[in-house]
């Protein structure tokens, strides 16, 4: 008995340490893909910037033209 009463409690333990973790601000943007962490930044998100250095925010625009915003708009 006294095993499985301290096996829940380590599991409440781990639960509640890996919600806090994910629970910090700056961990918004972890599991973007390359695709949506674009788009996003395209779309005005300048936070994730600053999250996602692995990307290179330049090259969006050359990898999807299309989100390009023409003059005429």
């Amino acid at each position: 008995m006294k095993a499985v009463l301290g096996l829940l409690g380590f599991m409440v333990v781990l639960m509640s340490s890996t919600a806090k973790a994910q629970d910090k601000p700056g961990g918004l943007y972890g599991n973007y893909t390359h695709f949506e962490a674009c788009k996003d930044f395209l779309d005005g998100d300048q936070m994730i910037e600053d999250e996602r250095w692995d990307i290179d925010f330049s090259r969006c625009l050359d990898r999807w033209p299309e989100w390009r915003v023409s003059d005429s708009q």
